[in-house]
């Protein structure tokens, strides 16, 4: 890697392991509020998802994170896939005073990114590296957090909450020096808080977020470091959050290659399967930071995360297409 690279590529390392701490000490006064804790690996993170009409997958983040040097600084990113071009992945650090809740408006800001839930309706927009993303979904933010949600590692804590379960979305996306396009589809957003360090949260996670077609659902499945299962939870549109009890996952090729099967157990059977069919994005961090990620590897392990799109199976149902996304503390 260019030492040039280095920088911003450790900025995303600090990204992406506050997006993996999370935790609830208590749920946000407010659905866009965060709480801050004083711990060293206290991070908080707000992540709304587009999947659009033409295939693209689109993510705004905004995070409150004690992890790497000072305390308390937000991130703001965005990543836009877009089949057939080169992924777009903008993101911004800036300090405790460029980020703030206002209560009057129940608006979160961070730097000049900023996500809104009122009068029915939540937008969040990221003008970022001279671009602009901007989702707009039809309904308010209500957070839920299904059966199993909250995880303890010692003293320490991480919760998840859907904030957004299935949602019409509308998006605007501007890539830098280009022109304004408009998309439609579906959305989901979560609010996830920990004090627990990355590297010990999870061994590995499975999601899939079906957002588009007839029949929309969210599955989350979560192996600790400990060979324990939670959360594991399917949730289809219009009904309960059904729990689960573990998961299995396989794969075949290696890295770029790789074609994924997991298998998600109710009863002693096999619930759901879980089959990957295109590879979006791969993403290693740590890994691209070469002898550098030594220096945060204690801390944030070295999370590989895969973004395919998948195909939901279930007996005596039609399968279900949507997004999958398979990160792992390191390679298998």
């Amino acid at each position: 890697m260019p030492h040039e690279d280095r920088p911003q590529s450790l900025m995303m390392v600090v990204a992406l392991a506050a997006t993996l701490l999370l935790s609830g000490v208590a749920s946000a006064a407010e659905p866009l509020e965060p709480t801050p804790a004083p711990s060293d690996n206290y991070g908080e993170s707000f992540t709304f998802i587009g999947d659009l009409e033409d295939g693209t997958f689109v993510l705004v983040q905004l995070s409150v994170t004690n992890l790497g040097p000072g305390s308390r600084h937000g991130i703001c990113r965005a990543s836009v896939l877009k089949p057939g071009q080169r992924a777009w992945t903008p993101q911004k650090k800036v300090g405790e005073r460029e980020w703030r809740y206002d209560a009057t408006t129940g608006t979160f800001q961070v730097g000049e990114c900023s996500a809104r839930s009122a009068g029915g309706f939540t937008r969040v927009e990221a003008p970022l590296d001279n671009g602009r993303v901007v989702l707009e979904y039809a309904a308010p933010v209500a957070p839920r957090s299904p059966e199993g949600s909250e995880v303890e590692v010692g003293n320490a804590r991480y919760r998840h909450e859907v904030t957004l379960a299935f949602s019409p979305l509308r998006a605007t996306v501007q890539f830098p020096k280009g022109a304004e396009v408009a998309y439609s589809g579906g959305g989901y957003a979560d609010h996830t808080r920990s004090t627990i360090a990355p590297a010990k949260l999870a061994k590995r996670w499975v999601r899939f977020r079906a957002l588009r077609g007839g029949e929309r659902l969210v599955l989350l499945a979560r192996e600790g470091q400990d060979g324990e299962f939670g959360p594991v939870y399917e949730w289809e549109e219009g009904a309960t959050p059904r729990p689960l009890e573990h998961f299995t996952l396989t794969r075949e090729g290696a890295k770029e290659r790789s074609v994924w099967k997991a298998e998600v157990y109710a009863g002693g059977d096999a619930a759901l399967v879980l089959r990957s069919t295109a590879l979006l994005q791969r993403s290693a961090p740590v890994e691209d930071l070469g002898v550098l990620g030594g220096l945060v590897r204690p801390v944030v392990g070295s999370p590989v995360t895969y973004l395919h799109r998948a195909v939901l199976e279930r007996a005596g149902k039609e399968p279900v297409a949507g997004l999958m996304e398979v990160t792992l503390e390191g390679e298998l």
